[in-house]
């Protein structure tokens, strides 16, 4: 399991995504810092030498390679989101949490970089903000999980994250995730209910909530299961 911190700049992907690793133990990766590093040079640098294009190329070549490493806090770039593929191969990876804050925190947030931001020059920084933001709110939108930390602390935001994403790795939630494609391939096109031990908690066994989960469901459909265990149980496609 990873997870994905995405959102405009200025929001606190970084600082938030390294104390989280921090917390949770796992590695932090930058997809900028991890561009920069395979290039040789600085975005900004990328962008004024080849464009954006050639950029976005690049940036998708990195997801890909994140994409094979397990127990990693991600932080994309502000528009590596915008990508159908992108936004598919990260959503595979982990809960997508997008970090949100207003144009006027941004704006005030960057303004000691914005030379080295090349999506803010050929204009006024809090137009192109406002540009942005709208272009990409589509993208945004599409995150598990919307966290505005225009007034928050790295703590406070951290916090936050955790009290959503806690129980996901504490509980076993992570064999879904792990699992996903395989899900995909074995039911797909069909209704997938997903139940916990809180399931066999209520005195249930799996067979009557396939049944009644089944009950309402067209005849032609198939209704699978996924049983999402305790972590130390083997997860099971039932």
């Amino acid at each position: 399991m990873n997870i994905i911190l995405t959102g405009f700049m200025g929001t606190g992907k970084s600082a938030v995504g390294t104390r989280l690793a921090r917390r949770l133990g796992w590695r932090f990766v930058n997809l900028d810092t991890l561009i920069e590093a395979s290039a040789k040079k600085p975005v900004a640098k990328i962008f004024a030498e080849h464009g954006e294009t050639v950029f976005r190329r690049m940036e998708q070549r990195a997801i890909h390679r994140v994409a094979r490493g397990d127990q990693q806090v991600i932080a994309t770039g502000g528009g590596a989101v915008v990508d159908p593929e992108n936004r598919r191969i990260l959503r595979a990876l982990g809960p997508v949490i997008c970090l949100t804050a207003h144009p006027k925190v941004i704006l005030q947030r960057v303004s000691p970089t914005v030379s080295s931001r090349p999506m803010l020059s050929g204009g006024a920084p809090f137009v192109q903000i406002q540009r942005l933001l709208r272009q990409r709110a589509f993208a945004y939108a599409k995150a598990d999980l919307t966290i505005d930390t225009s007034a928050l602390s790295v703590d406070e935001v951290v916090e936050r994250i955790w009290a959503q994403i806690g129980p996901w790795i504490s509980k076993g939630w992570h064999y879904l995730l792990k699992n996903s494609e395989k899900l995909t391939q074995r039911y797909g096109g069909r209704y997938i209910a997903v139940l916990d031990d809180r399931i066999v908690a209520v005195g249930a066994t799996q067979l009557e909530a396939y049944q009644r989960i089944a009950k309402p469901v067209s005849p032609r459909c198939e209704v699978g299961i996924y049983y999402i265990p305790l972590p130390e149980e083997p997860a099971l496609a039932l």
